[in-house]
């Protein structure tokens, strides 16, 4: 007998699977137009969001490094705040993206299966299925790999500012320093991490949005469901990411 955490697991591969075999239906002006609405809402219109809190949180990383290990320890504060940054400035972008679009697309399908009829019988519709779930899932990941990559890059930049402002060193120094520290492979790597985020994301939102059954009563336990599975998925591959370093 298949346990409810076996259940949702096939589930959220189902959803996958089903978005991974609809790529043809792109080919579709309808289509192409859901996929563009989802990057502008996720996307763009999170820019102004995402640049102000990537702003306090460079700025808070490198003040609190320095109140903690004190201006001598340049190592510590090297390995403390580009190292700190590298891996929780993406972690706190998704965490953004969770906050706005897992919530939002669990309610926006949730509603549109109650509303519109999608049914049992169109749920194992593979082209139809497919309509809602693609656009939410591909633009998630295209837009989570864009907003992670710009909110590290404006945490950087803040984090770069801050130091530069607090210890009274040139600019020029402190961007040595992020340099010196950085490596090639951190920017696939970044982006990579953006696009599972956000690839889970979608998944997650859409598979407990569509499992709403004709009661609006559970448009709320559709909702927390997306947004708890995603923060569980972002954190896991967050782990998993660490882990891999590590190794």
């Amino acid at each position: 007998m298949i346990g409810a955490t076996q259940r949702i697991a096939l589930g959220y591969l189902d959803t996958f699977s089903l978005a991974l075999h609809q790529f043809g239906l792109l080919d579709d002006e309808e289509v192409r137009s859901s996929l563009a609405r989802q990057i502008y809402f996720t996307g763009v219109r999170a820019l102004p969001l995402i640049s102000l809190f990537a702003l306090l949180f460079g700025a808070v990383v490198v003040t609190s490094a320095l109140t903690s290990l004190g201006a001598d320890n340049e190592l510590a504060l090297k390995a403390v705040v580009w190292d700190g940054l590298r891996e929780l400035a993406p972690l706190a972008a998704a965490m953004i993206i969770v906050a706005r679009s897992s919530v939002a697309i669990g309610a926006e399908l949730s509603l549109m299966r109650l509303r519109s009829g999608i049914h049992d019988s169109v749920w194992n519709n593979a082209v139809q299925e497919a309509h809602p779930v693609l656009p939410r899932v591909l633009g998630l990941a295209l837009s989570a790999t864009m907003l992670v990559a710009y909110f590290q890059c404006i945490a950087f930049l803040s984090a770069i500012l801050a130091a530069s402002f607090t210890l009274r060193t040139p600019l020029a120094t402190e961007l040595a320093n992020f340099l010196g520290a950085a490596q090639w492979w951190h920017i696939p790597f970044t982006l990579i991490k953006g696009t599972v985020f956000g690839a889970g994301i979608g998944v997650i939102s859409c598979y407990h949005g569509l499992c709403v059954n004709a009661d609006v009563r559970d448009v709320p336990k559709a909702v927390m469901a997306a947004c708890i599975g995603s923060l569980t998925w972002v954190c896991a591959v967050e782990i998993f990411a660490v882990l891999l370093l590590l190794a």
